[in-house]
């Protein structure tokens, strides 16, 4: 093989790589969280509670959050809007993890915001962050065949 054909890589080009990934990530993340509108907590399809029941037929939501979260109330946001009027037997709850930080240490909360899908009082999926409508949905269904 002709030398002058050879591509040589070297570390510098994989440092190079690694840096302009992550940097377009980022872009690419903060222009879509800055995309979703905050929550209004007026008119919330997520009922607060103080203590959690999970002896319910169906799914159970448990959105854990923080009034001061900007990241909280975007999360928010997307569960409010997912499409429940096909999904039957949910539940949607809120639950201020300042008020109620005994559930913090009961459920192993790590951060905020924090959503945990319940089906009776088995937990069948945790999901931290921001997480799309769209993509809440495909784990509904995953989760709860239709």
């Amino acid at each position: 093989m002709d030398d002058k054909n050879t591509i040589h890589i070297k570390p510098w080009h994989f440092l190079l790589a690694i840096i302009i990934f992550t940097i377009s990530t980022g872009i690419v993340t903060k222009k879509k969280v800055n995309s979703i509108p905050l929550s209004e907590q007026i008119n919330s399809k997520l009922t607060d509670v103080d203590e959690i029941d999970l002896d319910k037929d169906g799914l159970t939501f448990l959105f854990f959050y923080r009034d001061s979260s900007e990241l909280c109330q975007k999360m928010r946001y997307n569960i409010e809007n997912m499409n429940v009027e096909n999904i039957h037997n949910i539940h949607l709850y809120a639950m201020n993890i300042e008020e109620h930080d005994e559930y913090y240490y009961k459920y192993n909360i790590s951060g905020i915001p924090n959503l945990l899908i319940f089906s009776g009082d088995t937990e069948m999926k945790r999901i931290m962050g921001i997480v799309s409508t769209g993509n809440l949905e495909k784990i509904v269904k995953r989760i709860k065949p239709y």
